[in-house]
């Protein structure tokens, strides 16, 4: 005991879930993450069983089933990994614009240069701990192989590391609907890491990314880009008492164009018919204004009702989209002739309600060709200019490494018969 020092171990949790807050029983379930660490002066790899522990208990987990998965990192050289991420997008169904998500397939291989010697073990080298931010489904299923792949570096005797990943289930996505029907959007895959950005840089490989041509045969709702774009971005912890760190975030996107074909067959033209009878009004003689009223209110109503079918078509946002635009433009538009035909019978005398009923219905009939028009301008034919343009051009992205260093496609080739490697579920 003569050696014996009192040892600082500093600790921080990253809360990930609470969820079944019982307040009879007093408990809850949750998943979090606990960081501790302290200084030593081992050489070597760490032995948990060996070296000193804090030996930490957590005193209030009720549950036995409860499940602690624990992994030790020597920091003493820390340096700042880089680490090659591509994606290729082999699935992407059942986009539900409502709900903002989709569901997909996509597999994510990323690779880091090491300096090991055998097998690699992911519990006890070092690993990027990509950490999926928009996965939803529960019953999503992650995939992983790890290969250990020779790198031409005589000097440091590196070798790659190489990390596939298969994801099935669903994944949530923030989608931009201002533009229904005639909109495009980004689907696609968060990653980000449990390092922060001063031990771990992630690098998306764009030139690998790519939307599977069976992707694209088995959807029928969209049109696809078949290059990936890739954003960059970081996060940061926000907590009143632990010191927060940055951590990286990037974003590779499947660009996508929906087909307007359906919502302009079933939406826009019943909803154009509809709203063009209430011309029908103006047929009726002057003197039979109840008549004239009764036809608004009918196409009035029959607007409305198209107003709640159109609702259930696009998610609760506070923007209104182009089809809202439009289905509110005929609602007014029919409102202002009922408004009309109403004012005439208690303001104006029947020789003069003749005489300006005329002009009153070339300026409405005015007004609603001139609405269609810039209609048809502002929202079909440049948005589906912007979509063509979206489809066809090549995404841009950050240039964040001069090093072109390659990650094989070919590994991906052989990746259900090469699952009895290294598999980790």
């Amino acid at each position: 005991m003569s050696s014996v020092v009192q040892k600082e171990v500093e600790i921080y949790v990253i809360f990930c879930k609470l969820t079944s807050v019982n307040t009879i029983q007093g408990k809850f379930e949750g998943e979090i993450d606990i960081v501790s660490s302290w200084l030593d002066t081992i050489h070597g790899n760490y032995d948990h069983e060996r070296h000193w522990n804090p030996r930490l208990v957590y005193e209030n987990i009720m549950d036995k089933d409860s499940k602690i998965r624990t992994i030790f990192i020597l920091m003493s050289s820390v340096v700042q990994k880089e680490v090659e991420i591509y994606v290729i997008f082999c699935k992407l169904t059942s986009v539900n614009t409502i709900q903002g998500k989709f569901e997909g397939e996509i597999d994510i291989v990323s690779s880091w240069l090491d300096t090991i010697h055998g097998n690699y073990d992911h519990e006890r080298h070092w690993n990027p701990r990509l950490v999926y931010e928009n996965i939803m489904d529960k019953d999503s299923k992650i995939r992983t192989r790890i290969e250990v792949k020779p790198h031409n570096d005589n000097e440091h005797h590196f070798v790659r590391i190489v990390q596939y990943q298969k994801i099935t289930g669903t994944f949530s996505e923030w989608l931009h609907v201002k533009q229904f029907p005639f909109d495009v959007q980004k689907l696609g895959i968060i990653i980000t890491s449990l390092h922060p950005i001063s031990r771990i840089t992630l690098i998306g490989k764009q030139e690998y990314c790519y939307l599977a041509q069976k992707a694209i045969r088995e959807n029928d709702s969209w049109d696809f880009n078949q290059t990936v774009s890739i954003d960059y971005s970081t996060y940061q912890e926000h907590t009143p008492y632990l010191r927060s760190q940055q951590y990286p975030l990037i974003k590779l996107n499947a660009l996508i164009a929906r087909k307007s074909q359906f919502y302009i067959t079933n939406l826009i033209l019943p909803l154009f018919f509809v709203t063009s009878t209430i011309f029908v009004s103006f047929t009726h003689d002057v003197d039979a204004v109840s008549t004239r009223l009764s036809a608004c209110a009918t196409t009035l109503l029959t607007s409305i009702n198209f107003r709640f079918i159109i609702h259930n078509y696009l998610p609760n946002v506070p923007y209104s989209t182009y089809l809202d635009m439009y289905s509110m433009g005929s609602i007014v538009f029919i409102t202002l002739v009922f408004c009309w035909h109403a004012y005439s019978i208690k303001q104006l005398d029947r020789y003069t309600y003749a005489k300006l009923d005329i002009y009153m219905l070339c300026l409405f009939a005015i007004i609603y060709l001139l609405g269609h028009v810039l209609f048809i301008i502002f929202a079909w034919i440049i948005p589906k200019r912007r979509q063509k343009i979206f489809l066809k051009k090549m995404p841009q992205t950050n240039n964040i490494s001069d090093e072109n260093q390659l990650i094989e496609l070919e590994n991906l080739l052989g990746y259900e018969r090469s699952m009895d490697k290294i598999t980790i579920d």
